[in-house]
């Protein structure tokens, strides 16, 4: 039941190997501003510690992704504009239940929308 739940209601993501998973796909943040007004908004990453801000993450099965490891790369499968694109996985944390977030880096120039 979880693996038709997930397949059905999840994100899509392609591993480098071209294998899809699907899970839960959280990116904070994504495009967003601060301010309003007509061209008084400013890109939230130029006012906010970096640091202290959550990582993008995919959570997803484990026996999904049974031999992806830190260092893997994966494509989330959504317009760009919510967060798509290709990452690296920085690391892996377990939540002891058979799910695993997936932490996401960016570790090439293919992404623009970064907040950094």
């Amino acid at each position: 039941m979880d693996a038709l739940l997930v397949s059905r209601l999840g994100d899509r993501a392609t591993l480098a190997n071209g294998r899809q998973v699907f899970g839960a796909f959280l990116s904070p943040f994504v495009g967003a501003e601060i301010g309003s007004g007509q061209g008084r908004g400013q890109r939230l990453g130029s006012v906010i510690n970096a640091d202290e801000v959550l990582e993008p993450t995919l959570t997803v099965r484990v026996v999904d992704v049974i031999g992806v490891g830190k260092g893997a790369f994966l494509t989330i499968d959504l317009p760009v504009e919510l967060g798509g694109g290709r990452y690296v996985v920085s690391r892996l944390r377990p939540d002891g239940a058979g799910m695993v977030d997936l932490v996401l880096g960016t570790n090439d120039d293919e992404r623009t929308d970064d907040i950094t």
